[in-house]
C-alpha cells in the first residue's frame, strides 16, 4: 500500500493557516446634501443608476403642501415607460399603515377596544399563549407587533394555488405555527405579518364588510387616492409599474400574497403623499375630521415592550415608526413586496414629509441613500437640536458592559443566523460606552440619560438598557443598527460555537482539497488496490450534499420558495442526507480495518465526518434537517 506522503499534512495545515476570523466593513460614503431640487433629482437619479435600479416615484411635501412629485427612471424598462406621480406601486408594509388607521376609527366609533385580549374580540382566531392569564395577547399587540408570533411560515408568504380573497382567517386555520407565543407578549418587539392579517380580520368581523372595502370608504376614498387599492383593479393595473429583483431586466411579476391587509396596497407617490398630509394635519382632510390628533398622536407612539415601558419614545406604534434618520426624528413606514421596495416619512413639527416608491426589490441601498437625501433636503432650513451629552460615573457605566445575545428573531427559522452574528459586546472605555458585533467597527455610545445612549450622528438617546422580568440586564436600540431585545449573557458559548463552526468548516473543505489530489492520483495511476474508497468518498459527498443547500435556496424566488419543486425538495433531501452521510462516514473511518487502510487518510476522514456531525447537531438544533419549506408546519 502506497503511503500519501506530505502532501495530505502540508494541505490540512495549510487550510486550518487560513481561518476567515476577520471581516472588515466598509464605511458608506454618503453623498453631499443636495440644496435645490434639481440638485436632488439629479442625485436620486445617481443613486439609481449606481445600485442599476429602474426608477422612483417621488413625492415632497414641504409646509405641509406639495412642493413636486413625479418620477425619475423607468416604470417599464423593455417600454421606456417613464414613472410619474400617478404610477402605481406595490407598497408593500405601508398597507398595515390603513389596517391601524381603520382600527383606530372603530375605536373612535365605540366598536372595539384595542386594549381588548384577542381571545374575547375574536377567539375563533387560533392562538397559543403559555402566559394569557398574566400576559394576555391584546388587539395593540398585533398592531405593535409585541404579540410574540413568529413570522409568516414559507407556504404562507403566496398565494400560488387559493383564489386571491381566500378568506384571512382559513389561512390562520391551515397556517397555525406563527400565532405560537413565544415569549410573554408586550415585552418584547418582532415584526410579524401574521399578527397585521389578524388585525384585517378584526376590520373585517367588526364592521361587516370586507377589510379593503372598509378601508377604501373610510381612508383611500375620503383621501382622494382615486387608484389607490388592495386589490388588483382595473384602474391600478392600467397604471401600475413593473417590478424587478434586482438581478436580471425581467419583470418578476405580481403573485398573490395570504396576508393581504399586511401588504398587498397598490398606491402611487402622489396617492400616498395625500396620506402623509393627512397624518401632517393631524387627522383632518380639507375641513372634515376622520381621525381625532390623539389617534394620530396614539399611532405614532408605542406603548407596549419593555422599551415604551421604560421611556424610550422611538420605536414602533400603530404600523407607524418612529426613528431618527438624518439628524431629525421622523415618523412613517417602510414596505417591500416582489419588485418593489418603498418608504414614506414625516415630522409634524417641521410640517415636511415625503414618498419614495422604488421598482425594484434588491435596490435596498438606493432607497436608503435617497431617503437619507430627501431628509437632508427638507430638514435643511430648520434647526437639529442635539441632545447633551450626560457624565456618568465609571461604576454606572461598567454596570451595562457585557456580551448581549438577541432574543427576538422576526423568523424562529432565521434565529440561526442571530446566534452566527455573534451578538453585541458592550465596554465601559474611557468614560464612555462602546458597542462593537463580533467582527463589527468599535461605535462610541454618548450618554443621554442614566440609561439612555445614543451616537453623535443621532439627536436624542436610541439605545436603552433596563432589566428584564427575569432581572437580566437587556438593552434594545432605535439606531441605525437596531437591535429588537437583547440580554446579557456569558460570551463564551457564542464565541465558542463561532470558533468550533470555523474548525469544522475548515476540515469539511479540506475534503473538497483532499479530493483533487486524489483526482490527480488518479489520473496518474497512482490508485490502484486502493481499498476503502468509501472511506474517503461518504465525508466528500456529506460536504458536497451541505454544499447544495444554499445553493437551493438562491435558485428560490417568489412563490416557488413556499411550493414543493426541485429546490424545496432539495433543501429537504439534502439536509436529511447530509446528516445521515456524516454518521456513516463516522462508522466508516471507525470500523475500517487499520492494516487496509493509510492511518493517515483514516484520520482525516474521521475528523471531517465528525466535523460534518457536529454541523448536523447544529442544524438539528436549529430545526433545519428536513425543513419542508412547502408544508405549513
Amino acid at each position: 500500500m502506497r503511503r500519501p506522503g506530505v502532501a495530505y499534512f502540508v494541505t490540512l495545515f495549510a487550510l486550518l493557516a487560513i481561518l476567515p476570523l476577520v471581516l472588515r466593513g466598509q464605511q458608506k460614503r454618503e453623498p453631499a446634501p443636495p440644496k435645490t431640487l434639481d440638485e436632488l433629482q439629479k442625485a436620486i437619479k445617481t443613486e439609481l443608476d449606481k445600485n442599476h435600479a429602474p426608477g422612483a416615484g417621488v413625492a415632497l411635501i414641504s409646509r405641509g403642501e406639495l412642493l413636486w412629485c413625479g418620477g425619475v427612471g423607468d416604470a417599464d424598462v423593455a417600454a421606456k415607460k417613464p414613472i410619474t406621480c400617478d404610477t402605481e406601486f406595490r407598497v408593500g408594509s405601508i398597507s398595515k399603515s390603513f389596517v391601524a388607521l381603520a382600527l383606530l376609527k372603530l375605536q373612535e366609533e365605540g366598536k372595539i377596544n384595542l386594549e381588548a385580549r384577542l381571545n374575547d374580540v375574536a377567539p375563533e382566531v387560533p392562538m397559543q399563549n403559555g402566559w394569557e392569564s398574566t400576559h394576555p395577547v391584546r388587539v395593540v399587540s398585533l398592531l405593535e407587533h409585541t404579540a410574540g408570533f413568529d413570522d409568516m411560515e414559507a407556504a404562507e408568504v403566496y398565494n400560488a394555488h387559493d383564489p386571491y380573497d381566500y378568506p384571512l382567517l382559513e389561512v390562520f386555520k391551515r397556517f397555525q405555527e406563527p400565532q405560537i407565543v413565544r415569549w410573554p407578549p408586550d415585552t418584547r418587539m418582532s415584526y410579524s405579518n401574521p399578527g397585521y392579517g389578524i388585525a384585517g380580520y378584526l376590520i373585517e368581523k367588526i364592521s361587516g364588510q370586507p377589510y379593503d372595502k372598509y378601508i377604501h370608504d373610510t381612508f383611500l376614498q375620503p383621501l382622494g387616492m382615486t387608484n389607490a387599492d388592495y386589490r388588483f383593479t382595473g384602474a391600478n393595473k392600467a397604471l401600475l409599474a413593473a417590478g424587478y429583483d434586482g438581478k436580471t431586466s425581467t419583470p418578476v411579476g405580481y403573485p398573490y400574497i395570504y396576508l393581504r391587509p399586511a401588504g398587498d396596497l397598490k398606491a402611487s407617490p402622489g396617492e400616498l403623499a395625500k396620506l402623509v398630509q393627512f397624518l401632517l394635519r393631524r387627522g383632518m382632510v380639507g375641513q372634515t375630521r376622520l381621525l381625532t390628533p390623539e389617534s394620530i398622536l396614539r399611532m405614532e407612539t408605542p406603548r407596549t415592550g419593555s422599551a415604551a415601558q421604560y421611556g424610550l419614545r422611538l420605536g414602533y406604534g400603530l404600523a407607524n415608526y418612529t426613528g431618527v434618520a438624518g439628524g431629525v426624528v421622523t415618523h412613517g413606514h417602510d414596505g417591500g413586496i416582489d419588485g418593489f421596495i418603498s418608504s414614506y416619512r414625516y415630522m409634524p413639527e417641521q410640517n415636511w414629509g415625503y414618498v419614495v416608491l422604488l421598482n425594484d426589490a434588491g435596490a435596498g441601498e438606493a432607497l436608503e441613500n435617497i431617503n437619507r437625501l430627501v431628509i437632508e433636503f427638507l430638514s435643511t432650513d430648520y434647526p437639529k437640536p442635539y441632545k447633551p451629552v450626560n457624565a456618568l460615573a465609571p461604576a454606572e457605566l461598567q454596570s451595562f458592559a457585557g456580551y448581549y445575545a438577541q432574543r427576538a428573531p422576526r423568523s424562529q427559522m432565521l434565529a440561526f443566523l442571530d446566534d452566527l452574528a455573534g451578538g453585541i459586546r458592550i465596554r465601559a472605555l474611557n468614560g464612555q460606552l462602546i458597542r462593537s458585533s463580533m467582527f463589527g467597527k468599535p461605535q462610541p455610545l454618548l450618554s443621554a440619560g442614566k440609561n439612555l445612549f445614543r451616537t453623535d450622528k443621532e439627536p436624542e438617546g436610541t439605545t436603552l438598557f433596563f432589566a428584564d422580568e427575569a432581572g437580566h440586564i437587556a438593552f434594545t436600540s432605535m439606531g441605525d443598527d437596531g437591535v429588537s431585545y437583547a440580554v446579557r449573557t456569558s460570551p463564551l458559548w457564542p464565541y465558542a460555537r463561532v470558533v468550533v463552526l470555523v474548525l469544522c468548516a475548515t476540515l469539511m473543505l479540506s475534503s473538497a482539497a483532499f479530493a483533487v489530489v486524489w483526482l490527480l492520483r488518479k489520473l496518474c495511476g497512482r490508485m490502484k488496490g486502493v481499498q476503502h474508497l468509501a472511506v474517503r468518498a461518504v465525508p466528500l459527498v456529506a460536504v458536497l450534499s451541505l454544499a447544495a443547500i444554499p445553493f437551493c435556496f438562491n435558485a428560490l424566488h417568489g412563490s416557488a420558495i413556499g411550493t414543493a419543486n426541485i429546490f424545496t425538495i432539495g433543501i429537504y433531501m439534502a439536509t436529511i442526507v447530509f446528516a445521515l452521510l456524516s454518521l456513516l462516514g463516522v462508522v466508516l473511518a471507525l470500523r475500517v480495518p487499520k492494516a487496509e487502510i493509510n492511518r493517515a487518510v483514516r484520520i482525516h476522514s474521521l475528523l471531517v465526518s465528525l466535523a460534518c456531525c457536529v454541523v448536523a447537531l447544529f442544524f438539528a438544533s436549529w430545526g433545519l434537517i428536513g425543513l419542508r419549506l412547502w408544508a405549513a408546519q
